[in-house]
């Protein structure tokens, strides 16, 4: 029997195609994640908090900030933080204005032992990378934009949802 062609039929198998995909990227990128920071006694959860305090324009948020910007309750961010200043990859630091506020810094000396893994990654995705058109990567960059504002949104919702 043969296969349908019509447009309709190929969208859908497309987007079917793409979702896979998108599924699939997004658990191995997890995977990938967690694998390297278990090489250094974290998890994948405590290096992307890390990355967040080190791309935050300050370079240092509060828990609270950081509470909300991962979805996490408090007092899990609380949890991870102690374990991320217990291993001196963190320090809490009173702001000099207002002693009750405390921010967040990445000490990071503590990130050498991780750089390895993510320059090898970096590599490998600039080698990918290069394959594609300048066209062809602001259409990607254009999705990824749109993608990332659509999760920050849907996690905001859920977020506030169960809290």
């Amino acid at each position: 029997m043969s296969r349908p062609t019509s447009k309709k039929f190929a969208r859908k198998e497309l987007l079917k195609k793409f979702g896979d995909l998108g599924r699939r990227m997004s658990t191995q990128t997890v995977f990938l994640h967690q694998a390297i920071a278990q090489g250094v006694g974290l998890n994948a959860t405590d290096t992307k908090c890390v990355d967040l305090i080190l791309t935050h324009p300050s370079g240092s948020i509060t828990a609270g900030q950081l509470s909300g910007m991962t979805g996490l309750t408090t007092g899990a961010i609380t949890h991870i933080l102690d374990r991320l200043e217990k291993r001196q990859v963190v320090e809490r630091v009173r702001d000099t204005e207002d002693r009750r506020r405390v921010f967040v810094r990445v000490n990071p000396q503590s990130l050498q032992p991780l750089m390895p893994q993510y320059e090898a990654i970096g590599k490998a995705y600039v080698e990918l990378v290069d394959r594609y058109s300048d066209k062809e990567l602001q259409l990607i960059c254009d999705y990824m934009e749109k993608a990332s504002v659509l999760s920050t949104q849907l996690l905001a919702k859920m977020s506030a949802a169960t809290r």
